[in-house]
């Protein structure tokens, strides 16, 4: 499945466990002698009360994700049309995501409010999040947010002029951040418009980033560029809508997509 281009090898393992090893998951995230995706989500029975299913994420390199909301309105949407209902819970290492229908294939996720505070980005020691002292050639001063997992906000006066290749690795690697972080370069197009490009944990690049979105839209309303509560997310995957509510909960709004369907071999060391 995608959501707008970010895409997932999503494998339900409910029935049967699924418990991948790490050079397994590279080998089916990778695009030339695997399935390809930017990451693997696997569906399980909940443990937590109230929740229809837990999803974990697992990162190319193995490593499993606190938060990815483009796969987790992919899985709510399958959970949704599995069930025929209009509303899914899901439970995931970054906390309890509620999901609803918009539309046909749109899924809407209500997120928690973000933490602010250093201790929860995490950093390496106390900083003001609302401008780091952080600096790789054009990005600078970034605004720190955790939104279920890290992000850092760079505001530029154009995003497609910034070479995010070169200049993020330095800022996702740097010793401030013990966990790393997903590092967003968003131009303010207009009151209710950012573009947005997202270089996401472990090191890649891709066409959109939901919680990326969430991220540039609060930093954006934190450092006062912007006080509209619904805004449009621009990637170059497509855009998504962000709606920031009372209790700084955030609503996330964007289409999904099944690509196609696969068995995986039994054995998949010996693929």
């Amino acid at each position: 499945m995608h959501g707008l281009g970010n895409d997932f090898v999503v494998v339900d393992g409910r029935q049967e466990p699924f418990r991948p090893t790490h050079k397994e998951i590279r080998w089916i995230c990778d695009r030339y002698v695997g399935v390809g995706g930017d990451q693997l989500l696997v569906v399980e029975t909940p443990s937590a009360a109230g929740a229809d299913a837990r999803m974990r994420i697992y990162n190319i390199d193995g490593v499993e994700a606190q938060t990815c909301l483009n796969a987790t309105r992919c899985v709510a949407w399958l959970l949704l049309s599995e069930t025929g209902s209009d509303h899914v819970v899901l439970e995931t290492l970054g906390g309890r995501v509620e999901a609803a229908r918009d539309g046909e294939y749109g899924v809407a996720l209500r997120v928690a409010a973000p933490k602010w505070d250093w201790q929860s980005i995490p950093l390496t020691y106390k900083a003001d999040t609302l401008a780091l002292d952080l600096v790789s050639g054009p990005l600078t001063q970034p605004t720190a947010v955790n939104v279920g997992n890290p992000h850092l906000v760079f505001f530029v006066a154009s995003r497609d002029e910034v070479d995010v290749g070169r200049w993020a690795p330095a800022i996702q690697n740097n010793p401030m951040l013990p966990e790393g972080a997903n590092v967003g370069i968003a131009e303010l197009a207009a009151p209710d418009l950012i573009r947005l490009v997202v270089w996401e944990r472990p090191g890649i690049l891709t066409r959109a980033c939901g919680s990326g979105a969430c991220a540039a839209v609060l930093a954006a309303r934190r450092r006062g560029l912007t006080r509209d509560n619904r805004i449009t997310v621009d990637m170059p995957g497509g855009r998504l809508q962000v709606e920031v509510h009372d209790d700084d909960s955030i609503t996330l709004i964007g289409p999904t997509a099944v690509a196609f369907s696969g068995v995986l071999p039994v054995d998949l060391r010996t693929a």
